[in-house]
């Protein structure tokens, strides 16, 4: 339930923004989103994720002009983005909390449709948008992960269906936030990759759907084939290297059922790293190997014993 301001009415949408060291790609998803149909009880959060370009000197008063009721919060020491969307949602009081990653521009009337939708179905309690690359050629409607496998895979749409059950909504995604008060928030542990469907799929425990729909929009300033060069392969953030084969297996231990988990573990859980490493192999990054497979290591750890290792992480 969205809070009481003490005005005599309640903030029906708060939209989070986790941002670091791209100024330029934030100010590009705040005019699109000052061009939406936002409810008039709308509050913005912006978590500065101790970047060192012109965002760190960016005040409230600075993104006023976008939307009125403004937060602007600057970490002093980099807490990776499942920290930065948690900061952001226990600062949030909307009845709706709206993510979005910095370098999307959403369609006019993407969050006037998701709200519109939430209203009208209550057992979904994360939405998300279909999205899009920046040429508008849609890349996703939904996507399934295989539990056998530990794959993730993007689909596309092919029915008249307004909405399409999915496996967790990255990048741009709406939760109610009464989801976050009955089942918590992104568990921190896993840090990075993996922590939407993680969230959607303990949600879905407590009877809540999660989905997106077709008629909303986002436009991500992204490139299919950076997913295949190591700078989509965690070659960034020695974090993601590590997290993109670690809380894979984590994902199947949680969800999986017994057989899931234990075909997992004899093929597939050695294959990914594998793969992964024969790939970055030609660019020389053997820093990324290791990482896979550390992250390979406690993985499997984690599917025996339920701990959830993660001293290998840069912190």
């Amino acid at each position: 339930m969205a809070h009481d301001q003490g005005n005599g009415y309640q903030m029906i949408l708060s939209i989070v923004i986790t941002t670091r060291n791209r100024y330029q790609d934030l100010i590009g998803c705040l005019k699109s989103l000052q061009m939406s149909s936002l409810p008039k009880h709308t509050e913005l959060i912006v978590v500065d994720d101790s970047s060192t370009d012109e965002t760190k000197d960016i005040t409230t008063g600075d993104l006023k002009a976008y939307i009125a009721h403004v937060t602007v919060l600057h970490q002093r020491k980099q807490m990776m983005m499942v920290k930065s969307r948690n900061i952001g949602a226990k600062k949030a009081r909307g009845k709706y909390i709206l993510f979005v990653d910095d370098d999307n521009l959403v369609d006019p009337k993407m969050v006037s449709k998701l709200i519109y939708f939430a209203e009208k179905y209550p057992d979904y309690g994360i939405i998300g948008p279909s999205m899009s690359y920046a040429n508008g050629k849609k890349y996703l409607d939904f996507q399934t992960i295989n539990m056998f496998t530990g794959k993730t895979t993007g689909h596309i749409n092919e029915t008249n269906h307004k909405v399409s059950n999915s496996d967790g909504v990255p990048n741009v995604f709406m939760i109610r936030a009464e989801v976050f008060a009955k089942c918590g928030y992104f568990d921190e542990g896993l840090v990075q990759t993996f922590t939407e469907p993680d969230f959607a799929l303990h949600a879905k425990r407590s009877g809540y759907g999660c989905g997106i729909v077709s008629g909303a929009v986002t436009y991500h300033q992204t490139n299919k084939n950076d997913d295949l060069k190591p700078r989509g392969m965690g070659g960034m953030f020695e974090q993601k290297a590590y997290c993109l084969m670690r809380n894979r297996t984590v994902i199947v231990a949680r969800y999986g059922s017994f057989i899931q988990k234990i075909i997992y573990a004899l093929i597939f859980s050695w294959f990914w790293p594998l793969t992964y490493s024969l790939l970055v192999l030609r660019e020389f990054r053997f820093d990324l190997i290791k990482l896979y497979w550390l992250g390979f290591a406690d993985g499997i750890e984690y599917l025996l014993t339920g701990k959830l290792n993660w001293s290998y992480i840069k912190r």
